[in-house]
């Protein structure tokens, strides 16, 4: 009986081990608020219902709108602009706890909560290098304000207009143009 015990209690225990998995939290507070362009150059604390989202991956290549791994659920601004979900504790499925990963933060309008993809409206924090916290927490903190120095949290972001393919392509032809015309003189 007592070997069954032990070999049941040591089963539950590696059962658990697999499970464990690195944390994080965001602590977005009035400090580090995420702006909003709601015309090109203007910014506005982002509003309620904007989602929110950490990717993750092993190396800094995660920069960019569609790189890295999406953690879900995502999160949303809540009932004050510009701020979610500050203390929660997220886990990073396919982490360990105390493994060091690199992270971004995202913030989009429109498309569906954990699907960025359609988004007109994107932006994301500069890439960070973070020790991720034990599975029981607290998670590691990854945000700080726009003046903090920290070089492992992120800092606040801007959520850009997607400008139209066709003002980029006018946009391109212009400049062309300028130099064209600038060479031949």
């Amino acid at each position: 009986m007592k070997k069954s015990l032990l070999t049941l209690a040591l089963v539950a225990l590696s059962a658990a081990a697999t499970y464990a998995q690195g944390t994080i939290q965001f602590l977005n507070s009035a400090l580090s608020k995420v702006k909003y362009e709601t015309t090109p150059g203007v910014f506005v604390d982002a509003p309620t219902g904007t989602k929110i989202g950490l990717f993750w991956g092993t190396d800094a290549t995660i920069a960019g709108k569609g790189n890295g791994t999406l953690v879900t659920p995502t999160s949303q601004v809540g009932a004050t602009a510009g701020i979610w979900n500050g203390g929660a504790v997220y886990p990073i499925a396919g982490s360990t706890e105390g493994q060091r990963v690199f992270v971004k933060i995202a913030g989009w309008t429109a498309g569906t909560q954990d699907d960025f993809r359609g988004a007109d409206h994107y932006g994301e924090s500069a890439v960070v290098n973070v020790l991720l916290g034990p599975t029981a927490g607290p998670g590691t903190v990854v945000f700080q304000s726009a003046t903090g120095a920290a070089t492992d949290r992120a800092k606040p972001f801007n959520i850009l207009i997607v400008p139209e393919p066709s003002v980029v392509a006018l946009g391109a032809l212009g400049l062309g143009a300028l130099l064209l015309r600038r060479r031949k003189s």
